[in-house]
């Protein structure tokens, strides 16, 4: 199945959900993986790979039969990383 991908922008209208969205699966990576000390370079890496797994979800929703809740669920790890990376940015480290 070939399904049409136009999605129009809600202007954050949800972004209380998204909100709640992120904290949670921030708090799932803390269980699962604790405080991670790495690298900018590594950071780039893992958040790539989660851009790399956002785009297969997308890919699978519009030619194999994928779930678009897929996609919500690999875009909120995409946003979560990247405010992790933004948030330690902020840092000073010595």
């Amino acid at each position: 199945m070939n399904k049409k991908l136009v999605w129009k922008d809600k202007e954050l209208v949800t972004l209380p959900k998204l909100v709640r969205l992120i904290k949670n699966e921030h708090l799932h990576q803390m269980a699962k993986w604790g405080v991670q000390i790495r690298t900018a370079e590594e950071w780039m890496l893992y958040l790539t790979e989660e851009v790399g797994e956002l785009a297969e979800a997308v890919s699978e929703y519009k030619y194999r039969k994928g779930e678009k809740k897929h996609i919500e669920l690999e875009a909120i790890q995409v946003v979560t990383l990247a405010l992790k990376v933004a948030e330690m940015s902020q840092e000073v480290t010595v």
